[in-house]
């Protein structure tokens, strides 16, 4: 009876150890795929002032997807090396997902990384992306397996820098220049934090991650095709953890972020400071690896608003005057202020009155959450959703599914400089994609 009794205690303690790693696993079916999107040498390249054409490749572009299943919701996640959303290409690889998959719109997330090294759009090349994604989706859902998910966040420091500064004069200027004496400050923090969401396979092999950080991709400039830092990041993550790792690169909210250490001299060119940067975010993602926390996920949750953004008013003197300045020509490279807003005011004339759509997405995978917004968005909105948001773990996603320009928040209107002379947006509008978000985060919660 003793040896019995001994036995029943082995046993169960076996299985409540069994139990314990099967409830280890999330009940979550992924798939990855993707496909190659680099654009043929002599394309024209987008993301200056200046005419580029393609002249060799560095590194290829991809579009990647994530098909996520939980038995009764999908949910498609896709990152695309562009420098922006293609207005036609999403909009029309998402509209082909929705039809032959059977999958709500709502439900799928596409966005850009914003490299600077990758080619303008054209009606043909949108066609080929649009195809392309659909392709990597169709890869993804073909290759569903079990996984457990794992989240985290880890911490990058002096890779990214506030770029807008109050000068001496008052004034407050963009990218001022290295060591400029007249910098007072810069006026906003940055955010260091890199989300990051890990899928295992139930035997432990590493099949995907999701990670997010808030700087602009625009550390190499030139003529040659590539990711920017999301690649020797990605890079160094197969290397350390296989092979067959496939890495999304989520663009945070950094429309006023960038590489530049204005009290630095520079010390790093191109590809070299770009490997710098890729090879920082990995470091800080591999640190976390050891120690992110097992998601118990049994559902998939997602969310999503479209919320009306109002735009600036110009009397018809200021349209008029508009039109003349656009006419300007300018001997520098990124235009002049003067033109800048003209082009906006004209921009803004041709909308009727009516105001900016902006689609805000949500997705929640246990104690990690997604954030998807439209254009380029100030640090301080997506540390603003960050920091109130109840879930533990919130990547805020930029560029994603539409592009509407640059949204700043509303202190940044009172000092105008770039993004503000550029920006399609009433002041304080931003804020209303926080609100949105956060309560779109709320709700999965409940």
């Amino acid at each position: 009876m003793k040896y019995l009794h001994n036995s029943l205690i082995r046993f169960s303690v076996f299985m409540t150890c069994v139990f314990m790693s099967l409830m280890s696993f999330s009940q979550i079916k992924l798939g990855v795929g993707k496909t190659d999107i680099t654009p043929a040498l002599g394309t024209p390249m987008d993301g200056y002032y200046i005419e580029r054409l393609a002249s060799d490749v560095h590194d290829e572009l991809y579009a990647r997807a994530m098909v996520l299943q939980d038995g009764t919701k999908t949910l498609v996640f896709v990152v695309a090396d562009l420098i922006d959303v293609a207005p036609f290409g999403f909009p029309a690889a998402r509209d082909r997902i929705g039809k032959e998959l059977g999958i709500p719109a709502t439900n799928i997330m596409i966005s850009a990384t914003h490299t600077h090294t990758g080619p303008s759009f054209t009606p043909e090349y949108e066609e080929f992306v649009a195809s392309k994604i659909f392709d990597a989706v169709m890869i993804a859902s073909q290759n569903l397996q079990d996984v457990v998910i794992k989240s985290g966040t880890g911490e990058a420091l002096d890779i990214s820098f506030h770029r807008r500064f109050l000068m001496k004069d008052g004034t407050v200027k963009f990218n001022p220049g290295r060591q400029n004496p007249d910098i007072v400050k810069p006026m906003g923090p940055v955010d260091p934090g890199v989300g990051i969401i890990y899928f295992e396979s139930t035997d432990g092999k590493p099949i995907a991650i999701i990670t997010n950080f808030a700087l602009h991709l625009d550390t190499i400039g030139g003529t040659e095709i590539s990711a920017d830092f999301p690649y020797f990041m990605g890079d160094v993550l197969k290397k350390v953890l296989g092979n067959d790792l496939m890495v999304f690169f989520g663009f945070g909210t950094c429309g006023n972020v960038n590489h530049i250490n204005v009290k630095e001299s520079e010390t790093t060119k191109d590809y070299e400071r770009s490997q710098r940067i890729g090879f920082a975010l990995a470091a800080a993602i591999i640190r976390e690896i050891p120690v992110l926390e097992i998601q118990n996920i049994s559902k998939l949750n997602s969310e999503s608003e479209t919320v009306y953004l109002k735009i600036p008013e110009y009397t018809e003197k200021e349209i008029e005057q508009a039109k003349i300045n656009a006419q300007k020509e300018s001997d520098e490279i990124a235009s002049t202020p003067e033109i800048r807003e003209a082009m906006k005011i004209l921009r803004i004339h041709n909308l009727n009155n009516q105001p900016i759509e902006a689609e805000i997405l949500t997705f929640g995978l246990g104690d990690a959450s997604i954030v998807g917004l439209p254009g380029e968005i100030f640090v301080e909105l997506g540390l603003a959703i960050k920091e109130a948001s109840p879930f533990k773990n919130t990547l805020v996603l930029t560029l994603a599914n539409n592009s509407i320009g640059y949204i700043p928040n509303k202190d940044a209107f009172q000092y105008g400089a770039y993004e503000v002379e550029v920006s399609m947006i009433a002041e304080g509008e931003g804020e209303k994609l926080v609100k949105s978000s956060l309560n779109q985060l709320q709700k999965m919660t409940e």
